[in-house]
């Protein structure tokens, strides 16, 4: 029973730090004192309500109140994401940031784009029109007037890139400017430049279909 008064007087001490607006635990020596139990009994019972999902622990910083928040810059989660996860994110976001730059893009940006696509005809090496394609993309997401969606299509681009360029280097490298990618975009900004955002979605997610087949043999 003491073992159940424990783990009961722990849960309500979490619950009393979060409706005080705290979002970490005291250290360990001091919360053993508040729970008066001791510190190998603390460690069994923290380990218990992390298990739980009450808190999470970060060595050298502390324990914190609630579930962990993925950290998209730590190793241990970058190591996790495939390519392929990268790309069915981006199937999903993209078209939507598309939509969005049909509904709210300025005139500049439409002249930005229309300057990356004839930039990207010209290109004289992969690698130009490499830049270029990021270029574009991130144009687009500029394009939705959404400071938050431009930070996640900025995070999602960010990871994998290495792994993910050198796959595309494998596939595209040989051709100065993919002409068949070159024709899809200008099918997006088109859209885009009419205000129709179904079209600019259905156009975005097309293309990006498209280049998954052509990197994994998967639509």
């Amino acid at each position: 029973m003491d073992g159940i008064d424990d783990l009961s007087r722990l849960r309500a001490f979490i619950e009393g730090e979060a409706e005080r607006g705290n979002t970490q635990l005291p250290p360990e020596p001091k919360l053993a004192e508040a729970l008066d139990v001791s510190r190998g009994r603390l460690r069994t019972l923290l380990k218990r309500v992390e298990d739980e999902g009450l808190i999470w622990r970060h060595v050298g910083k502390g324990t914190f109140i609630g579930e962990r928040e993925v950290d998209p810059t730590a190793p241990e989660w970058a190591a996790d994401v495939s390519l392929g996860d990268i790309m069915d994110a981006r199937r999903l976001l993209e078209p939507m940031l598309a939509g969005q730059a049909a509904i709210n893009a300025r005139p500049a940006d439409l002249s930005a784009m229309e300057k990356c696509l004839t930039e990207m005809e010209t290109a004289a090496s992969y690698a130009q029109w490499k830049r270029l394609d990021e270029r574009l993309h991130r144009l687009i997401a500029t394009a939705t007037r959404n400071p938050l969606l431009l930070l996640l299509h900025d995070t999602l681009r960010g990871q994998g890139r290495s792994g993910l360029d050198t796959r595309l280097n494998a596939v595209f490298g040989q051709e100065t400017a993919p002409s068949a990618t070159n024709r899809q975009h200008e099918a997006i900004v088109a859209a885009i430049q009419s205000g129709d955002p179904e079209s600019a979605e259905n156009a975005m997610r097309d293309h990006l279909t498209s280049v998954r087949e052509q990197l994994f043999g998967l639509r």
